[in-house]
């Protein structure tokens, strides 16, 4: 049967030499390109150290590929010039104390990954590595392959910072919501839950998977809203008790509070200037009411708020999602609410890099749903190719900014709308121009 042309390569086998794959050749021609960079040693090996389960090389692998960069000189990496390793099987297994066949094992991984070539003898065969002299052909491995790896290298760089600063931020948002439940249980008697809450915390330490993570976080806030349905009704029961029996002890007849009848005085001087309320006049607890009222009305998407950094931008969930399609996959429905939206930029914070403890700054200073808005803004950005390269200092600066009232969020959102704007004008296909037949408008054939 002969083989069909369009088959792929297969693998080179020759009888007692080195057995070449499609991976190794297009590793050897790759040598004849000029790379795009040339990093130093010390760079490299600190972007190796810094990605030991990123590469999906085995164990034995990576430690014999630190070993080798470890062992070349440091001027061979520099330009016009070829980072080889010379050593014999025995010197490499010195180094990293695999056996023979380990060593064989390892080698053939890094060659399958193009992390390496290995240079053999004249006859092609697989014997003891030498240096060779000048002008003869050199036996050992030839590390200039890491050169056009270094791109792809940064890359999975990158994202290994980000997946770190998501299990960071995971790992601190479980805490947190531990601590709340720890008490609301503490308070309710229910030790179940605490018990539960307590092996979360354990089970949050032994994995850095981001998914089971978001499983223990989701967890963790069912737990948490279980705990005040039973805390709730206590906590009114003893509010109320308390409150009458101190207006018992302390509301002499000589020192009781105004009542409706007395007649309040109205006053136009704002002690506080995060309040712009006039005291009516028939109402004891008109200003603690309009306060409640305010931070329980979700429903003006946080344009309400004086001093606000949006300063009165009026944008709906889908602007939102519109602008920051990242959002997308973290929101519940396609039509979120205000709280799924904080929700989920609250996730995305911890995947573009924010810290959590800046997260709760944010929340604490600006309000949550200006915070979720500014990472929203800075997700956008990333988007379009800006470059951000401290996200949680880049965010802690928004936040500083918004208690110093020079936080303008409107800005942002109007340019990334038209912006968006103009991207749907673009992708808008321009309209046929063919004729049109007037027989078709009278729905009959012209012959």
């Amino acid at each position: 049967m002969l083989p069909l042309q369009n088959e792929t390569p297969c693998v080179l086998r020759r009888r007692g030499k080195r057995t070449l794959t499609p991976a190794m050749l297009e590793a050897r021609e790759e040598l004849m390109q000029s790379p795009s960079d040339c990093p130093d040693k010390y760079a490299l090996l600190n972007v190796l150290r810094a990605l030991p389960r990123t590469l999906g090389l085995s164990r034995n692998a990576y430690l014999l590929l630190l070993r080798m960069v470890e062992k070349t000189p440091v001027e061979s990496w520099e330009m016009l010039k070829t980072p080889f390793i010379y050593a014999h099987n025995s010197t490499l297994m010195s180094w990293t104390g695999l056996s023979l066949t380990a060593l064989r094992r390892a080698v053939r991984d890094l060659a399958d990954a193009k992390m390496l070539v290995p240079c053999d003898g004249r006859n092609g065969q697989r014997g003891k590595r030498w240096q060779g002299a000048e002008g003869e052909i050199q036996v050992g491995f030839n590390l200039s392959s890491l050169r056009y790896r270094w791109p792809v290298l940064l890359e999975k760089l990158e994202e290994e910072k980000r997946r770190r600063s998501q299990i960071v931020f995971l790992r601190d948002a479980i805490a947190d919501l531990n601590e709340m439940v720890r008490r609301a249980a503490d308070a309710s008697g229910d030790q179940v839950i605490a018990m539960e809450a307590a092996r979360i915390m354990r089970l949050r330490r032994g994995t850095e998977q981001t998914d089971t993570l978001t499983g223990y976080y989701d967890a963790m806030k069912m737990l948490l809203s279980e705990v005040q349905m039973q805390v709730m009704p206590v906590d009114k029961s003893a509010e109320n008790t308390t409150l009458t029996a101190q207006n018992d002890i302390n509301c002499t007849p000589e020192a009781a509070p105004m009542d409706a009848n007395s007649g309040t005085h109205y006053t136009d001087r704002k002690n506080n200037q995060t309040l712009n309320v006039v005291v009516a006049p028939k109402r004891r607890n008109r200003i603690e009411t309009m306060r409640c009222a305010g931070q329980g009305d979700q429903s003006d998407m946080g344009e309400g708020r004086e001093r606000s950094a949006l300063r009165g931008f009026k944008g709906t969930a889908m602007f939102y999602l519109s602008v920051c399609p990242d959002l997308r996959d973290l929101c519940p429905t396609s039509t979120p609410s205000q709280a799924e939206l904080v929700n989920a930029a609250e996730q995305l914070s911890g995947q573009i890099g924010i810290s959590y403890q800046s997260w709760r700054v944010g929340c604490a200073i600006l309000g949550q749903f200006e915070s979720a808005v500014a990472v929203i803004v800075m997700a956008a950005r990333r988007e379009h190719g800006e470059t951000i390269r401290q996200p949680d200092a880049y965010f802690r600066s928004l936040v500083d900014r918004g208690a110093r009232n020079t936080l303008f969020l409107d800005r942002s959102l109007y340019a990334l709308r038209d912006l968006h704007a103009v991207e749907r004008v673009d992708m808008v296909p321009p309209p046929s121009r063919m004729p049109r037949f007037r027989s078709e408008k009278r729905g009959g054939m012209r012959t």
